[in-house]
């Protein structure tokens, strides 16, 4: 049976040979953790998060103290490496969204390997690249002023990425919400109404946007 490493499921590490992906091995802590676990929040954050098998939420409190979601972590991703390069956590937790297997990088270890091997910093700053595009696009939806537009860009979004006009939701409809700064409920009813008036056709998390 072919070795299962953890570090082989990230782009961050996948593109080392496999000698040195075993060394990375070596300095990850694995565990199962079950449902409704928080493994990161403010204050107690300096360590890398990898996914081996499952889903975790990434989210901020708002001054309500409702949930914000920032993006949904699954088999492969990662989350945790702007507070190990020394971001602080003010107000970002990590829950575990359904029993999943994880993979743990403390920040004296992570920081080694960045002075060792230059691929994966580089590469991880290519990856930040991308995270900051992505929350600059959350906040430019955040700003449009209702849910429906909020809602048929974040579709067009999808049409563009997925390239096709049927889309799959990459998240519940109750993580959508959240990440659009809605209800589910109100959510709900708008893409009901989206569908009743011909903008969209919809099968459960699969959506067609009509032109």
């Amino acid at each position: 049976m072919a070795e299962e490493l953890c570090v082989q499921l990230v782009p961050l590490f996948n593109q080392l040979d496999i000698s040195k992906q075993r060394q990375i091995e070596h300095l990850v802590h694995q565990q199962t953790v079950t449902k409704g676990t928080v493994i990161i929040q403010p204050g107690a954050s300096e360590r890398l998060i990898i996914v081996k098998k499952g889903r975790v939420r990434l989210y901020q409190l708002n001054p309500a103290g409702e949930e914000q979601l920032q993006r949904i972590v699954t088999t492969g991703e990662y989350v945790g490496e702007t507070w190990l390069l020394g971001m602080d956590n003010a107000n970002n937790y990590v829950e575990v969204d359904t029993e999943s297997e994880i993979c743990i990088l403390h920040r004296h270890d992570f920081m080694q390997l960045l002075q060792e091997q230059t691929e994966i910093a580089i590469k991880l700053l290519e990856e930040q690249a991308a995270r900051i595009a992505d929350l600059r696009y959350q906040t430019q939806l955040m700003g449009l002023p209702t849910i429906e537009d909020r809602l048929m860009a974040y579709l067009h979004h999808l049409v563009i990425y997925q390239g096709s006009q049927t889309v799959n939701l990459p998240m519940r409809l109750k993580d959508l919400a959240s990440y659009l700064g809605t209800t589910p409920e109100t959510l709900s009813r708008q893409l009901n109404q989206l569908q009743a008036s011909g903008q969209i056709t919809r099968n459960h998390r699969q959506i067609t946007v009509v032109d």
